[in-house]
């Protein structure tokens, strides 16, 4: 099966994708909801646990579900930061400190966090080590950054069902993501999240198609089918910690 490289890091691709809520929630729910096993977004709320941080900053923060999440149960002080109006305004919403701001140029003092979060984000990135760089900038000495993706592989199953190319050659992945944080941070641990995505029925399959950034057209291969539909979810946690 051929692939071609990924271009989710256009930055007015992005910003056009991002400037409503609809389309990255019917994505979210395969790569959170749907899930039957190891789930990343778990893992990343362990490697924030296991650092017991009090001043968090999640980037590409979305709605705000998981900074939520961090400040409910960790007790953290929470920073959601996305580059989309609607995000933070939905952030907002849910009571979060939240700032239109990106992560190549973040607005915030040296070491001013304890922990960063980037959660399905990086890949996202125009220039990924400048947003690494400002990362590691606003982390305290000894900090820690937590960062989630997908692998190469994930979905392989549907790609090549519908006789697609992946869309998952990504710019930060799983198999290239260690190499990159290399570069910025002292130590870097990868955990992978190996399981089951688990599509509902074909109506919830076919949703998560017509919201792909790239390739929603695959959504008219789909064919008629009953009952589940199972593929491979291929993601991963990389925990990075800033040099004390």
């Amino acid at each position: 099966m051929s692939r071609r490289a990924s271009r989710l890091n256009d930055a007015e691709l992005v910003a056009r994708e991002y400037a409503s809520e609809e389309r990255f929630l019917a994505r979210r729910v395969a790569f959170v909801d749907y899930v039957e096993g190891p789930n990343a977004e778990d893992l990343a709320f362990e490697a924030l646990t296991e650092a017991a941080p009090g001043r968090v900053l999640e980037v590409g923060s979305g709605t705000g579900a998981f900074a939520e999440r961090v400040r409910r149960d960790l007790g953290a002080k929470v920073t959601a930061a996305d580059i989309s109006q609607r995000m933070v305004e939905l952030a907002r919403k849910r009571g979060l400190a939240a700032i239109e701001a990106d992560v190549q140029d973040l607005p915030f003092g040296d070491g001013a966090f304890d922990c960063v979060v980037a959660l399905w984000v990086l890949h996202h990135v125009p220039d990924l080590d400048r947003g690494l760089v400002e990362v590691a900038r606003a982390l305290q000495p000894g900090g820690r950054l937590v960062a989630a993706t997908f692998g190469r592989d994930h979905l392989f199953e549907l790609y090549d069902w519908l006789d697609a190319p992946s869309t998952s050659e990504l710019e930060f992945s799983r198999e290239n993501g260690e190499g990159v944080l290399r570069r910025h941070f002292g130590r870097v641990e990868r955990r992978d999240a190996d399981a089951t995505v688990v599509f509902p029925d074909r109506g919830a399959l076919r949703a998560y198609l017509c919201s792909l950034i790239q390739r929603s057209d695959l959504a008219d291969r789909l064919p008629e089918f009953e009952g589940l539909f199972r593929a491979h979810s291929s993601q991963v946690v990389f925990v990075a910690e800033k040099a004390a």
